[in-house]
């Protein structure tokens, strides 16, 4: 019997992390991973994340190793504990060797068994302050790019390349069948002055059966 893309939606739209356990990661990672974003309506025709570059390395989100990021990039793996399955990567970037400064998280769920790749987050940040739950990035590290407009685009440059956008929190999704799974992947904005501090995007996949 093959599950529904309602499923998908919850999944998507029910929070992901505890209050208890939530404070261990930040920022922009909380957010997506969290429920500050509505992803409970699909509004885009067809994915717009393929494949993450980061620098020379490239993460394809449900299929990318947090131990395949760690071994090209060292840093901690964190996590937040009991059996929530939270896992992470950060890399803060301090602009010095070009691009900006920013914080970037590579995380996995319950979905992603603490071990996939599932969610991709960005945010400029300060460049002399590393959060508590990143490291400083090594020299050969770069801030992804997920080939959709990133930090600095306007709102003018989300409709562009969405057909729409309104507000400082904007939320995009889009679903599609797949040949053993239902899959959604959603986006996320944050704009402060009509320019995006941060942004990330995810997916998530529901096995069917046949």
């Amino acid at each position: 019997m093959r599950h529904s893309l309602a499923a998908v939606v919850l999944a998507i739209a029910l929070p992901l992390a505890s209050p208890a356990l939530a404070d261990k990661l930040s920022g922009m990672g909380l957010n997506l991973y969290g429920n500050y974003f509505n992803f409970a309506k699909a509004n885009l025709p067809s994915a717009p994340v393929k494949v993450i570059k980061v620098g020379s390395f490239k993460v394809e989100l449900q299929h990318t190793r947090l131990s395949a990021i760690k071994k090209m990039f060292g840093g901690e793996i964190r996590s937040l504990g009991g059996d929530s399955l939270g896992n992470w990567l950060c890399y803060h970037t301090d602009g010095s060797k070009g691009g900006p400064a920013a914080n970037t998280w590579f995380i996995s769920n319950q979905l992603g068994g603490g071990e996939f790749t599932m969610m991709v987050a960005v945010e400029a940040a300060a460049p002399d302050k590393i959060p508590a739950d990143c490291d400083a990035a090594p020299a050969k590290f770069a801030v992804p790019d997920l080939g959709i407009p990133g930090l600095g685009a306007t709102t003018a440059d989300l409709k562009a390349a969405f057909g729409a956008a309104s507000g400082s929190k904007i939320s995009y999704r889009n679903d599609r069948p797949g040949g053993y799974s239902d899959v959604g992947q959603y986006v996320g904005y944050v704009l402060s002055g009509g320019k995006v501090t941060g942004y990330g995007a995810g997916e998530t996949s529901i096995p069917t059966k046949h």
